[in-house]
């Protein structure tokens, strides 16, 4: 796969963060909805959300003039793109266990069917959109929990596989020590990141990548494996083979995978350490 298709994917993701405001200006129908100004912008980073009860939806809010609205009193609705109320009023928790520049709001929300849908979020007499994707899990393109993982070679210190650089974190983090198809053969547990710090198309996989590696080295997981793959073989122009092999549309991703090699959870975009930290927990006490 070359950077010009992986990138088409990334492109459409991240040009949803620019839309929130357009969508906001079209139509405002739905009874439940409190009425107000299209002047905020949702920023959900995620590829799809699935469908199902108490789905963690993760966004960023800022105005159309691109100031964020921290830790504010927000509420989500969903709305098809008729401009009919099919959801809410969602409560959401404000975070910025990542970094204080990158609050964000979470939000669970009750996704009954999949199709394209609006999310609205209110806050006081303000509120903007963004369309997200909602899939069934049998029709993601991406693997999802009940699947078995992919098994592939991925780099390491001793084995690079042809990466240029096997970690483009500065300095590089600390799981490149084993193998994809090595833990899963030995029936290790893993914490799979895909992620390329420096060429990331979102802007979160650094955090990602350093998330993931402080939640390794300050827990005990046991025998768990924490892998990270690089996204780009070169510098930012060909997709690895990993990321090829598991038919990944947008980075950062991961995945959980238990001791059975079937994966557990997954998990894109924003990495809250909460959230990575459960998902190690859950297969390390398995």
């Amino acid at each position: 796969m070359r950077r010009r298709d992986f990138l088409r994917s990334s492109a459409l993701l991240a040009g949803t963060l620019g839309t929130g405001g357009m969508l906001a200006a079209c139509s405002r129908s739905g009874g439940g909805i409190p009425g107000g100004e299209a002047s905020l912008v949702p920023q959900v980073a995620s590829f799809e959300v699935l469908t199902g009860r108490n789905q963690i939806v993760a966004f960023g809010l800022r105005t159309l003039q691109n100031t964020p609205v921290p830790n504010a009193d927000v509420s989500v609705f969903l709305r098809d793109l008729n401009g009919n109320e099919i959801g809410g009023p969602f409560p959401t928790e404000y975070s910025e266990e990542i970094d204080r520049s990158l609050g964000l709001y979470i939000a669970r929300l009750d996704l009954t069917e999949a199709g394209r849908v609006e999310l609205v979020a209110v806050e006081g007499d303000r509120y903007g959109t963004q369309a997200i994707n909602v899939v069934a899990p049998q029709d993601s393109q991406v693997q999802v929990a009940g699947d078995e993982a992919v098994s592939v070679k991925t780099p390491t210190v001793g084995q690079e596989l042809g990466f240029v650089k096997i970690c483009t974190q500065e300095p590089p983090c600390g799981m490149h020590e084993v193998s994809l198809d090595a833990a899963l053969e030995a029936g290790r547990p893993v914490m799979l990141l895909f992620a390329t710090p420096a060429y990331c198309q979102t802007a979160v996989c650094g955090p990602a990548t350093s998330t993931v590696d402080e939640i390794r080295t300050g827990g005990d997981w046991g025998d768990t494996a924490f892998i990270h793959c690089e996204i780009y073989a070169d510098q930012g122009q060909t997709v690895s083979r990993p990321v090829s092999r598991w038919k990944l549309p947008t980075e950062p991703w991961l995945f959980s995978v238990g001791a059975d090699g079937v994966i557990v959870e997954r998990l894109d975009g924003p990495m809250l350490p909460s959230r990575v930290e459960a998902m190690a927990g859950e297969i390390s006490a398995a």
